[in-house]
């Protein structure tokens, strides 16, 4: 139950961090909505484009592995980071 409920607020923790940070970024200057709209517009755009297989980015397409010794209550929480942070994009 401990490492569920650390997996969890790892999870949570990314998700609440890049809410928080989305937020204030548009608070801090509205005027630039509107461009960061396109671009994430043109972003979504290339990662469409990515998926069906138009185009290939070999720097999404990189992996790195770590190997750990046993699991310990901690390692719950990091797979709960490396998990939101895995399936934000």
């Amino acid at each position: 139950m401990l490492a569920a409920c650390l997996f969890v607020l790892g999870f949570s923790t990314v998700f609440v961090a890049l809410g928080a940070s989305a937020s204030a970024g548009r608070i801090a200057d509205p005027a630039y909505s509107g461009p960061l709209a396109t671009i994430a517009g043109v972003i979504i755009i290339i990662m469409g484009c990515i998926f069906f297989g138009l185009t290939r980015i070999a720097l999404l397409y990189r992996e790195k592995r770590m190997e750990v010794p046993k699991p310990v209550a901690c390692g719950a929480y990091v797979m709960g980071l490396a998990f939101a942070f895995g399936w934000t994009p």
